[in-house]
């Protein structure tokens, strides 16, 4: 059956999911440039916020998106990978794009790139930039999927680049070092656009490459920064006019404050003007599922039992995970069901987890790159902790209580399941 034929969302998705798997990464951006070029998209709106790193890219779009849709602007959201459904990627002013619109969008994609091949990641940029011309939306912000130079976003040209932190993650595409794969990820930067960088230690190459390319570099710790107390904090930074501002009493986000501190650098930065109420509202409303997502749910004797969901899936994501776990403690005992793609660094996420961990639970998900449960135990016992393995979440939520929590982490596939089961 020819794709052109498709009428329903789900159809374009298995024929994707089929033909082009998006566990197949081939990454490079000759592909993507011709058919955007075709489809007159390589300029889906009139101001563009491409946003890379390891971690935090979620978190700072979420943010960006709260504030600027609050402050009246009209907004498109592409971010990846989704948790519930394919439509979370694409967004217009914090809503999910409608299947309709998604099919138009395939349908007009997939009649643009011809004899051009495009990868899963690929296709759905290309969709994304439709909906947002579409839409007229003023502003669009790209999260980046994977690096950033040879990552199908950075085909668009953006006007403001923004690297929330650089860690160790994907290094068999990015690199071994910091220092590598931060050069991958500043590869999203151009001749004269502003660009951030939201972590205090900054790589030499992310320096190096602005100057390379004379993009004005503001670098949390220099041109930015933030002090907090209990129920409040402070951000001071530059405006787009090189003016010094500082702003008082802020209210303390459900997201990371870090990456709030970078988005606020990235508002100072725009031709849009936003007002401290605006600035304010935007951040306290602002959420992403996966991170740190709490559900409620019953045990056998109808007691209440926190599940914290989050995705973290690399050493550095973990390191904020367990800072989060000692800031909210539990009278009981938290448990942890866990489950991980291999080639990602599991030892130390395991690792640095394994300090506010009780009892581990281990299981697997349906991937090829998933990591077997038996060598995810094994890590576990090297922890000293105690483990099951294949244990369904209901039966780890009728052996917890009130006063326990149970911890789904791991990866985006991992949350997606259980969480899916949790909200049914």
């Amino acid at each position: 059956m020819s794709p052109t034929t498709f009428k329903q969302l789900n159809d374009w998705l298995h024929w994707l999911e089929t033909t082009r798997p998006e566990t197949n990464i081939e990454l490079g951006l000759t592909r993507i440039h011709k058919v955007l070029d075709n489809a007159r998209l390589l300029k889906p709106a009139p101001f563009v916020i491409t946003v890379a790193g390891t971690n935090g890219k979620g978190s700072t779009v979420a943010l960006l998106e709260s504030i600027l849709t609050g402050a009246g602007y009209n907004v498109g959201a592409y971010t990846s990978p989704h948790i519930h459904r394919f439509n979370e990627r694409i967004r217009i002013n914090g809503v999910e794009v409608s299947d309709q619109s998604l099919c138009e969008a395939f349908c007009d994609i997939d009649r643009h790139r011809k004899d051009n091949w495009l990868s899963y990641f690929e296709f759905a940029v290309a969709v994304a930039a439709y909906c947002f011309k579409q839409a007229d939306v003023e502003i669009a912000i790209m999260e980046v999927g994977l690096g950033g130079r040879l990552d199908a976003t950075n085909a668009i040209d953006p006007d403001l680049s923004i690297i929330t932190t650089v860690d160790l993650d994907h290094q068999d595409w990015l690199g071994d070092t910091i220092e590598e794969i931060a050069r991958e990820k500043a590869g999203i930067m151009r001749p004269g656009v502003p660009a951030i960088y939201g972590d205090p230690s900054v790589p030499e190459s992310i320096i190096e490459q602005a100057i390379a390319v004379e993009a004005p570099l503001y670098r949390r710790g220099t041109e930015f920064n933030i002090s907090v107390e209990k129920t409040t904090w402070y951000w001071q930074g530059k405006t787009r006019q090189g003016l010094e501002e500082n702003i008082q009493k802020l209210p303390v986000p459900q997201l990371v404050i870090d990456n709030a501190a970078t988005v606020i650098q990235a508002v100072k930065l725009l031709p849009y003007p936003v007002s401290y109420d605006q600035l304010s509202e935007g951040i306290a409303r602002a959420r992403l599922s996966g991170r740190y997502t709490k559900v409620v749910v019953e045990n056998k004797n109808n007691d209440p039992v926190e599940v914290v969901f989050d995705v973290a899936h690399n050493p550095q994501a973990a390191r904020k995970l367990r800072e989060r776990l000692e800031q909210d403690p539990v009278p009981g005992k938290t448990r942890a069901l866990i489950a991980m793609y291999r080639d990602k660094d599991y030892k130390s996420v395991v690792n640095i987890l394994a300090p506010v961990i009780d009892e581990w639970y281990v299981s697997e998900f349906d991937s090829p790159r998933a990591l077997a449960m038996s060598d995810l135990k094994d890590v576990v016992k090297d922890c000293g902790g105690s483990v099951g393995d294949n244990t369904p979440m209901t039966d780890i939520v009728d052996c917890s209580s009130s006063i326990d929590r149970l911890l789904i982490v791991g990866s985006f596939q991992t949350v997606s399941l259980y969480l899916n089961q949790a909200v049914e």
